[in-house]
């Protein structure tokens, strides 16, 4: 079990563990005679003795632990590690198993994508970035995977235009859709993108683009705007209860915190949490712009008369929508950030540059370990189940009640390109806000009538 700065066990790892350790007890197994076969039967018996939903996640995370258990034990204690498998359900082939012309065709087409020659008369009207970049490629490549999963040789895959003779694109889908028992929206996306490859790149014929557009068709569309799931949790913040715990969340965990006379890099993170929640409550930016902010680039100071004032400025070329985000920081995020920056920054880094996130090897952290970071303080501190991306739609929703309607308001604040994307995924918010209001009224209207009718 991994232990806390103060030289406690971590009670999470505790929770972990205890599973394993009870089992290794009830079936008398030493130490030392823990093995591979040891977490199987482990699996096997919460599989079918007990009530736990997820067997073979609580047997993967007892792996995990005892493994970090071994490397923490004494020098001469007769214990070994245990292999520790993905839990990456990946299908993808390396690209050695395609023919070579396959990665030279691949490689020629990710070019285009990205604008290498600006004046190609058939490249994208705007440059991909390199986040969209390696989601085509995933896409395409696991495409490859799947045809070959299909029973086709790889070797007769000699560029990208294989994969799109309609005979081999259906034999591919069908592969996937039965893996993914149906077509999921991630599906419609792959499919897609695989349609633009044979429309754009291969230039296919028309009669073979027809079939494919049918054969794309017959998956559905994908639903846009806010998924059910995002809807559901939203609806949690209904209760001000639950409201309220999430607004002051940063305050208790930066107070938390400070308690500490002599801060460790527990603290440290505590700290870097309320800092990353605070700006995503003040200022709902993509959690890559939040994971990559500098303050030495990204804040702008100036003073107007005796006050200070602190500019968000983050440059077209770093956002998604290629538009620039400028807001003025309230005092209050300001000197969190500068407290943190000042008392905590130094535990978690040696370098002096600006990061907020730094990562232990230098440059950002991994967008996975801060979304944990988050995920996880949310979940301990009020129950609620919150991500990054969800903090953007608690802003979309709350601005819907404040100004119902008003969808700019809403567009400019989540920095979306068009009101089109905003009204699409906030449509059903002003309408609740508006409910709301006519309810209000309406109660008070009842009272009042009440009280006229009641004193004739």
């Amino acid at each position: 079990m991994e232990l806390k700065g103060d030289g406690k066990a971590d009670p999470v790892d505790c929770v972990r563990t205890v599973h394993f350790l009870r089992y290794c007890v009830d079936h008398g197994i030493a130490p030392d005679a823990v093995s591979d076969a040891t977490f199987t039967a482990f699996a096997a018996s919460l599989a079918s003795g007990t009530l736990v939903a997820k067997p073979q996640r609580v047997e993967r995370m007892a792996r995990q632990q005892w493994n970090r258990a071994v490397a923490a034990a004494l020098p001469g204690w007769p214990v070994a590690p245990v292999p520790v498998t993905s839990n990456r359900d990946d299908y993808q082939l390396p690209l050695d198993r395609l023919p070579p012309s396959f990665a030279t065709d691949l490689a020629a087409w990710m070019r285009r994508l990205s604008g290498a020659d600006p004046l190609d008369e058939f490249g994208p009207a705007r440059p991909l970035r390199p986040s969209s970049l390696k989601t085509a490629r995933g896409h395409v490549l696991r495409f490859a995977a799947a045809l070959v999963h299909a029973g086709e040789d790889p070797q007769a895959l000699t560029t990208l235009a294989a994969l799109v003779v309609p005979e081999r694109f259906k034999a591919a889908l069908l592969w996937l859709m039965t893996r993914r028992c149906g077509a999921s929206p991630g599906l419609i996306e792959q499919a897609k993108c695989l349609l633009s490859v044979a429309r754009h790149w291969v230039q296919a014929p028309k009669a073979d683009l027809e079939r494919l557009n049918k054969l794309v068709a017959k998956l559905g569309v994908r639903r846009k705007g806010m998924t059910a799931k995002n809807r559901a949790r939203l609806r949690a913040f209904d209760d001000p209860k639950h409201l309220l715990a999430l607004l002051t969340l940063p305050v208790r965990l930066m107070d938390k915190a400070d308690r500490v006379a002599a801060p460790s890099r527990r603290e440290a993170l505590m700290a870097q949490t309320a800092v990353a929640i605070q700006i995503l409550l003040l200022v709902p930016l993509r959690r890559l712009n939040l994971l990559r902010l500098d303050v030495h680039r990204h804040l702008c100071r100036s003073r107007s008369g005796r006050h200070a004032v602190v500019h968000l400025v983050i440059p077209a070329e770093e956002t998604k929508t290629s538009q620039p985000i400028e807001a003025v920081l309230p005092e209050p995020l300001v000197r969190m950030i500068d407290h943190f920056m000042t008392r905590y920054h130094p535990l978690l880094t040696s370098d002096t540059d600006g990061l907020l996130f730094p990562g232990r090897d230098g440059g950002c952290k991994h967008i996975t370990a801060l979304t944990a970071q988050i995920e996880r303080a949310v979940r301990d501190h009020t129950g609620l189940a919150v991500n990054p991306h969800l903090f953007r739609h608690l802003a979309g929703k709350l601005s819907q009640q404040f100004d119902p309607g008003n969808y700019e308001l809403s567009r400019q604040l989540l920095g979306h390109r068009s009101t089109d994307t905003t009204v699409t995924y906030y449509t059903g918010q002003d309408t609740a806000a508006a409910v709301a209001r006519y309810d209000a009224n309406i109660l008070e209207r009842t009272s009042s009538l009440r009280g006229k009718v009641v004193g004739r």
